[in-house]
């Protein structure tokens, strides 16, 4: 059974399985056979080598119509390219119908217009007709007139200009009918191509349209085609799929009748075991009373047992009065934490005075700034500025404080919003594990479609390039008919090719469908045959019901063979011994059983007081733990005030030293600054003298003295020479002073605007109330230091406390447990009396009923056999 098990836990067969998985089958198949036929079932061997054969079949026909599929999809391809072909021959004769359309339209517009301009012409040569006939009464008029009037020469010169007229008339006229005639030839002409035109369009229209109904027919075909072919397909993959679940069948049920029949050999050996049992069951019985020995010995050790069980309640007592001191320890010692916590309140008071201290010593130094503020008048207007700052600091020190608890509010309803979004973002990150996935897939069909949209654009660049060829071609439409004529002639010949194909496909779906019904034929033959070995499970199952019955019978038969041996003479003398035994034993039984019973009532009234005790305890435990989550709130909340004002402390000593930094630079300024303004009074003085000797020098070169008109004063006026050298030497000076007082003035500039600057940045910086609130901090973070000593000092006796309860409740545990265990052991043994009690009775029933029995009556055993006795 331990085979049938694990093939039914493993899977023989893997899901996927391929050439290879099949080839290491066949090699094997060999051995199993050869194996087979040395444990003399060649039956087997020779259905395994069916199988095999059968594998074989079914494989080669596998390939077989996988290659005849590939050949129908290989031709489904060919007819689908031959449609697309024929639809795009479809679509040029559209385009060419089309075109013959408008060219048709144009003529029957020429047609129109050449009718048009006929009825005009006709119109005028009615017109003229009419001026003729005028013309005509006029000269007949004229004529008599002339007759009654000849000597007036005006009348021969008027009827010269009609005749001239009437000439001209009749040259129009020629000439209208001349081109009257050439239209109605040019009408024929055009009237007889529209004719031929029309013939070909109903031809081309009547074609297109076959071909249309034609493709549409062979559009349908394929779809049928396609359905029919994933149909197969299907059908062919469950046609797999069910031998592939059958041949799984058949090696799960080859060795269900394997571990059948070795369970059959093990029941034989079972049944061989219980023959031999038999005559050991009698030895058996001379094991009863040492097995009662051993009950009494067993009885002694748990009174034993009990005895130590009430020196172990007599020590958790004393645990108990141990834990109470405990308890009082605690309590004396959170008396000593609101101690500590008094001592802390008056801590806070002297940092109070302290900063009142400091906060008088600041006014002192306010007093000293007052004094150095008089004798300097521009800092009075910046003290007054610091002041203003001063005052909206405090208030802003104050709206800090108060948006500083509402933020310590807000951080707790904050953290347990953070709590639930940590929730959120976990499952938003499984969600977006999840996107991920979809999106990877996504992304991969998106790669799918971009590489079908580039086919699409590279078969549209085709189609373009194909339609650019066709408006080329269009003008040569005469050569284009007969060419589709000729065409025309191919799809007739091609429709016949595919006809003959679509009956060939028809023919090999007919195979096809053949080929399923054997594959069905075969499946059911298989079932049949897992029937019948079903039927024989059927069969091996209820021979092993037979043989369970079998091995019930012989159980029964050898419980009457003990009670033969019971009822023995020399039993009955031995028992006889053994109820006088039995009984004083039952009467130190029912003793020990009173003692017992007074123990079980003092342990269950022992028991009540430690359950009464417990509950107290308990009490007592979730005040602790009530007291102690109070205590961990309020360490949770000096620890996060202790990490802000470890923040602060840090922020505040960079900001320390970037102020004492700017305290440098601004004293140095300021010593420097009454040095700046004396040089600034200097440099403005020198300014003005520079300005004025730069004035008289611009009115000098705008007078200059005509030195180059006079000759060389070195020789005769030396001295005016030496003058005019040191002239334009100090012009030259003058003007290299020009250029230093610039620079001067810009750099005099820069540092007005550094002043400028840094007042500003002094202005910005915090009051001086930074270092008494970093005094306030430091003092404050040792104080949560020395509380999160004792805190941790307080939890770790708490964790104590609680392992000491967790192995109190443990031993409670254990105790119970042995106690029930005591109580059913106690039940049993009440029930084994009450069978020994049992049992005498009927020996004594047995024994009165065999005194009382006659002596002519032969004497059997307990299964029928007589007693021989031989008389000496």
């Amino acid at each position: 059974m331990s085979k049938a098990s694990g093939s039914e836990d493993e899977p023989l067969v893997p899901e996927d399985f391929d050439d290879d998985f099949y080839r290491e089958l066949g090699e094997k198949i060999p051995e199993a056979t050869k194996a087979l036929r040395q444990k003399d079932t060649p039956n087997n061997a020779d259905n395994v080598q069916r199988l095999l054969i059968c594998g074989t079949r079914y494989k080669s026909d596998l390939r077989m119509e996988q290659g005849r599929s590939q050949e129908l999809r290989d031709q489904i391809a060919m007819l689908e390219g031959r449609l697309e072909n024929a639809a795009r021959l479809s679509k040029l004769d559209l385009a060419t119908i089309e075109e013959l359309r408008g060219v048709i339209e144009g003529a029957w517009k020429q047609k129109d217009a050449a009718q048009i301009r006929e009825q005009t012409a006709q119109d005028e040569g009615l017109r003229l007709r009419q001026k003729l006939e005028t013309a005509e009464s006029m000269v007949v008029f004229l004529t008599e007139k002339g007759q009654a009037m000849s000597h007036k020469r005006e009348d021969t010169k008027e009827c010269d200009r009609l005749n001239g007229e009437i000439k001209d008339l009749n040259k129009r006229l020629q000439l209208q009918r001349v081109y009257t005639a050439e239209l109605e030839a040019n009408i024929q002409a055009l009237e007889g191509k529209n004719k031929e035109l029309l013939k070909l369009l109903d031809e081309t229209s009547s074609d297109a349209c076959n071909l249309k109904r034609k493709c549409d027919a062979l559009a349908k075909e394929l779809a049928t085609m396609k359905s029919e072919e994933t149909k197969y397909l299907e059908q062919i993959a469950h046609t797999k799929s069910q031998n592939e679940h059958l041949t799984k069948v058949k090696v799960r049920q080859n060795l269900q009748i394997l571990s059948l029949k070795t369970n059959l050999e093990h029941l034989n050996t079972l049944h061989n075991s219980t023959c031999n049992k038999l005559a050991k069951i009698t030895v058996d019985l001379e094991y009863t009373v040492g097995e009662r020995d051993k009950n009494k010995r067993a009885l002694t050790q748990r009174i034993n047992l009990l005895k130590m069980r009430e020196d172990e309640l007599i020590k958790q007592r004393q645990d108990n009065a141990k834990l109470a001191k405990s308890q009082e320890t605690i309590a004396r010692k959170y008396g000593g934490l609101e101690m500590a916590k008094q001592e802390v309140e008056k801590e806070n008071m002297r940092l109070k005075t302290q900063l009142g201290t400091q906060d008088k010593e600041l006014e002192s130094m306010r007093r000293v700034v007052h004094h150095f503020e008089k004798n300097n008048e521009n800092l009075t207007k910046e003290r007054d500025v610091l002041k203003r700052d001063l005052q909206s600091e405090h208030q802003t020190a104050e709206q800090s404080d108060a948006l500083y608890q509402e933020s310590q509010h807000e951080l707790r309803a904050l953290k347990d919003i953070v709590s639930g979004m940590d929730l959120k973002v976990k499952k938003q990150q499984q969600d977006i594990k999840k996107h991920k996935k979809e999106k990877s897939k996504k992304l991969d069909e998106i790669q799918h479609w971009i590489d079908k949209l580039d086919l699409l654009q590279n078969e549209i660049h085709l189609k373009e390039n194909y339609e650019i060829e066709l408006k080329r071609t269009i003008s040569d439409l005469e050569a284009k008919c007969s060419k589709f004529q000729q065409q025309h002639d191919m799809l007739t010949s091609e429709r016949q090719a595919l006809q003959r194909s679509l009956q060939t496909a028809d023919e090999d779906r007919q195979k096809l469908r053949d080929q399923l019904v054997n594959l069905q034929a075969q499946i059911e033959s298989l079932k049949g045959k897992i029937s019948y070995r079903d039927g024989d499970l059927s069969k091996l199952q209820l021979q092993i019901d037979r043989m369970e019955k079998e091995r019930r019978l012989l159980r029964n038969d050898v419980r009457h063979a003990q009670l033969g041996q019971q009822h023995t003479k020399a039993e009955l003398l031995d028992k006889r011994k053994e109820n006088d035994r039995h009984a004083k034993s039952l009467q130190e039984d029912e003793q020990r059983l009173a003692r017992l019973r007074k123990d079980v009532d003092h342990l269950m009234n022992e028991k009540n007081a430690i359950n009464a005790a417990l509950t107290k305890r308990n009490e007592e435990y979730a005040r602790l733990q009530h007291n102690l989550d109070n205590l961990q709130t309020a360490y949770d909340q000096t620890e996060r005030q202790c990490t802000q004002c470890q923040d602060d402390m840090r922020l505040m000593a960079v900001e320390i030293k970037n102020l004492r930094t700017e305290r440098n630079v601004l004293r140095t300024d300021r010593e420097s600054a009454a040095d700046l303004r004396q040089e600034l009074l200097q440099m403005q003085r020198l300014l003005n003298q520079e300005r004025i000797k730069a004035r008289a020098l611009q009115d000098e070169m705008m007078t200059p003295m005509n030195i180059h008109r006079w000759r060389m004063l070195r020789g005769k006026d030396p001295e005016k020479m030496d003058l005019l050298e040191r002239i334009q030497i100090l012009r030259r000076q003058l003007l290299g002073q020009n250029v230093a007082a610039l620079e001067q003035e810009r750099a005099l500039n820069e540092a007005q605007q550094l002043y400028a600057a840094l007042k500003e940045f002094m202005l910005k910086l915090p009051s001086h109330k930074v270092q008494a609130e970093l005094n306030t901090v430091k003092a404050s973070g040792t104080y949560l230091s020395a509380k999160d000593r004792k805190l941790k000092v307080l939890m770790a006796e708490l964790s104590a406390r609680e392992a000491d309860d967790k192995c109190k409740s443990l031993k409670l545990e254990e105790m119970r447990g042995s106690l029930a265990l005591t109580k059913t052991q106690l039940l049993e043994e009440k029930r084994r009396k009450q069978k020994l009690l049992e049992e005498r009775q009927l020996l004594e029933q047995m024994q009165a009923h065999c005194y009382s029995a006659p002596a002519q009556l032969p004497r059997t055993l307990g299964a029928g056999f007589k007693m021989v006795s031989t008389l000496l």
